[in-house]
């Protein structure tokens, strides 16, 4: 079985800054695992600024991160995906190249980020339609050559719409309203329809969506549109963690940590939103070098 000192599980933002600063700090034999085909995670699709000190946006982060991890001598496996990690700290992963196999390290650190808060299926009824999507495939429809989501969007919650809303604006899509109980709601300009405190009660369509009932104190409105983008809260990914029999934290669906951000097991550490959603890059920057301090 193949050894590593270090195991990063995660080739984000906080993955790949731990794979740096642990180089700088002189550690060797270090591997970074990501689950995709290229490094960067949630930084592809991020066109949007991450700081708070300076205005650069995910992408334009991601290839400086990459060109400082150029420089550094660190295994990479990509489209890699990480099962659980079994006893004595054994990685239990497959790919499509090696199988399933199982790689030991001395020190793991789980970088796997945040998913989306997605819609609940039992919340509300109606047609099995398309046209139903979270903001997370928005970004991957905005990216294709020639594709827009649609051309009527209802947009219900706002907890993600700054991710999507400069697309929005130069598609020049009609946002036909947002849903929301956010009373300082920032709508960029978007449409000036908000349906406050309205819940939705059920989704209408044939092949595709065609309208969502909304309700508010008994008060039925049946709005039209051909897209329902559902922008939820972002959740930490504790699904490594779970199944590694390490302890969650219920608030934040990510694996809970000590204030060395070491988990429930011991070498077993965790950092980034894979714990709980950052507002900017510099408090995974200051995470990432805290916790690489606290390895040996």
């Amino acid at each position: 079985m193949i050894e590593y000192n270090l195991i990063i599980v995660g080739g984000g933002a906080a993955g790949i800054l731990c794979a740096i600063d642990a180089y700088k700090k002189g550690i060797k034999d270090i591997l970074l695992i990501e689950k995709d085909p290229v490094l960067g995670g949630a930084l592809n699709v991020g066109n949007f600024n991450i700081s708070n000190k300076k205005n650069i946006t995910g992408k334009e982060y991601k290839a400086n991160l990459l060109n400082e991890l150029d420089n550094c001598k660190i295994d990479i496996k990509l489209n890699t995906m990480v099962l659980k990690i079994e006893e004595n700290n054994e990685v239990l992963c497959t790919s499509p190249t090696d199988g399933i196999e199982k790689i030991k390290g001395k020190n793991i650190i789980l970088a796997n980020g945040a998913k989306e808060g997605a819609r609940k299926p039992v919340d509300m009824v109606g047609d099995r339609c398309s046209g139903i999507l979270t903001v997370g495939m928005t970004k991957k429809i905005f990216s294709m050559e020639n594709m827009i989501p649609g051309k009527e969007i209802l947009i219900a919650g706002d907890a993600t719409l700054y991710m999507i809303e400069k697309e929005l604006q130069d598609e020049n899509i009609n946002v036909v309203g947002i849903i929301t109980n956010d009373k300082n709601i920032n709508a960029y300009g978007l449409t000036d329809k908000i349906y406050d405190d309205y819940t939705i009660e059920a989704i209408y369509g044939e092949g595709r969506i065609s309208s969502v009932k909304l309700v508010k104190e008994g008060k039925e409105e049946l709005v039209k549109c051909d897209t329902l983008i559902f922008a939820n809260p972002m959740l930490s990914d504790g699904l490594v963690a779970m199944r590694s029999d390490i302890k969650l934290n219920p608030r934040t669906t990510g694996p809970e940590v000590d204030d060395k951000f070491m988990t429930s097991r011991d070498r077993i550490y965790a950092c980034g939103n894979g714990i709980f959603i950052h507002d900017y890059i510099e408090d995974i920057e200051k995470e990432c070098i805290e916790l690489v301090e606290n390895l040996y």
